[in-house]
């Protein structure tokens, strides 16, 4: 499928970060392969391995390019490495989970990137992904760059769960402002809620109202913990002015407590 786009664009998504040289050789080596290329990068700074974190900048960060991008995502690289199409835009990475994590059954078509004949791939974005971007942005489809990849790997990250009359709520992202993003959106937050008062526990703190922002009240006073939704449609907590992951050590994964009050 030919890209619409004026500038050819692609962006990066990686567990490099921003001391190595890896960032250089890859858009050196797109700037080389398509002429007038734009290099977005999304993130660098991901935790080395890290699938699930990953795929919430994935989710969040990407989706929201015009039809014909071209997505790059080295993160825990490793065989086989696919070539998707999702949205009418393309994602390049390795079928680790992540596809299955951020797209679900997004996915219109995949095929299996080949390796090189030497076998060696240790630099992934730089020996496949490049040669592979290339080729999109210059009119090629997926079928073009290997065969019918049928089956992603199925990996699944828990939400929320009922656990009597709390639910449990997961953290899925902890940002670089210390503020915690959680696996129920502001959607399902209303849906299960009904109109009820509600109260959410995180460790010895507990917050009972929705700010509109990071801000709770009008006094100007700092009123510590607060939930509220993020630009991502989830429910978010963070510390007014302050660093919730640094004051309370809330980490990735970890499940704070929602009850509601009939």
């Amino acid at each position: 499928m030919q890209s619409d786009m004026k500038t050819p664009t692609v962006t990066l998504t990686t567990d490099w970060g921003e001391q190595g040289f890896f960032a250089g050789m890859v858009k050196g080596a797109l700037m080389r392969l398509v002429e007038g290329v734009q290099v977005v990068d999304i993130c660098h700074q991901l935790k080395a391995h890290d699938v699930m974190n990953a795929s919430f900048v994935v989710q969040h960060g990407c989706l929201g390019f015009p039809e014909g991008t071209v997505h790059m995502v080295d993160v825990a690289s490793q065989a086989p490495f696919v070539a998707l199409r999702v949205r009418g835009q393309y994602f390049l990475c390795s079928d680790n989970g992540l596809p299955s994590l951020v797209f679900g059954q997004e996915v219109e078509e995949a095929v299996r990137l080949e390796t090189q004949e030497n076998g060696i791939y240790n630099f992934a974005a730089y020996n496949l992904f490049c040669p592979a971007a290339a080729r999109l942005l210059k009119g090629a489809s997926l079928s073009d760059l290997g065969p019918q990849h049928p089956q992603l790997l199925q990996r699944t990250w828990p939400k929320y769960v009922q656990q009597g009359e709390y639910y449990c709520i997961y953290v899925h992202h902890v940002d670089s402002y210390g503020n915690a993003y959680l696996g129920m959106s502001y959607r399902e937050f209303e849906e299960l809620r009904r109109g009820r008062a509600f109260s959410l526990q995180v460790k010895e703190l507990t917050v009972s109202e929705i700010s509109p922002s990071y801000h709770r009240g009008t006094s100007g006073h700092s009123l510590g913990l607060v939930l509220t939704v993020s630009a991502t449609g989830q429910l978010e907590l963070a510390f007014e002015n302050r660093s919730l992951a640094q004051l309370h050590g809330i980490k990735l994964n970890e499940g704070v407590l929602l009850k509601f009050k009939d």
